[in-house]
C-alpha cells in the first residue's frame, strides 16, 4: 500500500463524500464495459476481485440507504481483492504520488509497499523532518511500511512497526508527514493521518485481519 496500509483504502473509499457511492459506481460501469474496454489488470490481480468488492460497497450502501444494516453477517475480502479493488477500481482515487500499491494481511498485523514520487511531494513538505529527506532523495522510490492495525468499535487505528523509504529506515512520525503530503486533496486538504484513529465507513463496527484476509463486522440494531 505504498506508505499507508488498510486504513489508506479505507480512506479513500469514504473520502468520495456522504454515502461513498463513487468506487461503487465505478466498479458498476467497469462491469458494464466489454473486457475489450478495460486494461490488462497487473499479475495476480483481476478485474472479477475488483468486481466482487464493488458490488459489495453498492450492496452495502443500498441497505443503509433504505434503513437496514449495512450487512447482517460478517463480510470477509482477500488480499488479492483488495489489492485488485485498490489498484483497478480506485485507480482514479489514488494520490498521483503513490503507485503499485499492494497489501499483506497477518492476524493483526499488515504488510504495505510501492512506490512514491519524491519529487511530486517535495514543495508541499515543511522545512525540517521530511524536507531533509526529501533532500537526499529524489525521483520514484519504493517504499515499503510493516505495522499493526486494529479495528474496534467503529475506529480504526494503524502502529507503525517499521517502514522504509528509499532504502532508508525512517520514524513513524516523519512516514505520517509524508503520508499527509502524498494524499491531500482539494476536498482533504490535510491529508490522510496515518497515526490518527480514524471512522469505519459504512457502519463497520471492527475489522480483523487474519492470513490472507480481513473480516468486517458491521452495526446491528438492538437486540439482535
Amino acid at each position: 500500500m505504498g506508505l499507508a496500509p488498510l486504513a489508506l483504502v479505507l480512506w479513500l473509499t469514504q473520502s468520495a463524500a456522504p454515502g461513498t457511492a463513487a468506487p461503487a459506481r465505478a466498479g458498476a460501469a467497469a462491469s458494464a464495459a466489454t473486457p475489450a474496454a478495460r486494461p490488462k489488470p497487473p499479475e495476480g490481480l483481476s478485474w472479477e476481485d475488483a468486481d466482487r468488492i464493488s458490488e459489495t460497497v453498492a450492496r452495502l450502501e443500498r441497505r443503509l440507504k433504505a434503513g437496514k444494516p449495512a450487512s447482517r453477517e460478517p463480510i470477509s475480502v482477500s488480499e488479492r481483492q483488495v489489492n485488485s479493488y485498490v489498484t483497478l477500481a480506485l485507480a482514479s482515487r489514488i494520490p498521483p504520488a503513490l503507485s503499485g500499491l499492494s497489501f499483506r494481511f497477518e492476524p493483526g498485523a499488515l504488510e504495505a509497499s510501492g512506490l512514491l514520487d519524491l519529487d511530486a511531494v517535495r514543495a508541499k513538505v515543511p522545512q525540517g523532518g521530511a524536507s531533509s529527506l526529501a533532500a537526499l532523495l529524489s525521483g520514484t522510490v519504493p517504499v515499503a511500511l510493516k505495522g499493526r492495525f486494529s479495528g474496534t468499535d467503529g475506529q480504526g487505528r494503524v502502529e507503525v512497526d517499521e517502514a522504509v523509504v528509499g532504502g532508508i529506515h525512517l520514524p513513524a512520525a516523519l512516514v505520517a508527514q509524508l503520508v499527509a503530503q502524498a494524499t491531500r486533496t482539494a476536498k482533504d486538504p490535510a491529508g490522510f493521518d496515518l497515526l490518527a484513529p480514524f471512522p469505519l465507513p459504512w457502519t463497520a463496527r471492527s475489522v480483523r485481519l487474519e492470513a490472507g484476509r480481513a473480516v468486517v463486522e458491521f452495526a446491528q440494531p438492538p437486540g439482535r
